[in-house]
């Protein structure tokens, strides 16, 4: 259920100059512009390629640990994606903000629920009343989704809840309000 084990190294290109001027110009070469920032260090501009950057969080979503190498330099910079902004028609990549994490430190995110199966019930439909589960782990070990098999539903009225989640208890916690249990929700 954890990411891949294997290191993803992205990389990118620091931004000389700033500016709408400069993005535009950028962006007419195929680039996607957009900065790292975090753990107390500067905000650093930065620029990729297009069809890189989009592979990239085909591949790793929000929760997918990344190894940002920032233009010659040899340092590699962990970091999520934190922001993925795109145009109204969700087509082309406006803008990319990657978040630096230490990895010994244990972050939040929100982990996307998914159904699979399809529940054999006449005249039923099936509602996912919450798509996102907030978790705490390090950053290695989030999870990159949520599966919930629907296929074991065999009448109206039943229910799934996050106490029927898979996951390692032991690296993932889950994030629940005050008095709420896994099976309540």
């Amino acid at each position: 259920m954890s990411n891949s084990p294997q290191k993803i190294l992205f990389h990118v290109f620091s931004r000389e100059t700033a500016g709408s001027n400069s993005a535009k110009k950028l962006r007419d070469q195929g680039k996607v512009i957009g900065n790292v920032y975090g753990l107390a260090a500067d905000s650093v501009g930065v620029y990729m390629d297009k069809q890189a950057i989009k592979k990239l969080y085909a591949s790793s979503g929000d929760t997918g640990l990344i190894y940002l190498q920032i233009g010659d330099s040899k340092k590699q910079v962990p970091v999520l994606i934190s922001e993925y902004q795109t145009d109204p028609y969700g087509v082309e990549v406006l803008h990319v903000a990657f978040r630096r994490v230490d990895l010994t430190e244990p972050i939040e995110a929100d982990i996307s629920v998914h159904i699979t199966g399809e529940a054999n019930i006449p005249d039923s439909v099936v509602s996912l009343v919450k798509d996102f589960v907030t978790v705490e782990a390090l950053p290695a070990n989030l999870p990159e989704k949520f599966e919930i098999d629907i296929s074991g539903l065999t009448e109206i009225g039943q229910t799934i809840s996050l106490a029927n989640l898979e996951y390692n208890a032991q690296e993932v916690k889950l994030i629940l309000e005050e008095e709420q249990t896994p099976e309540d929700v």
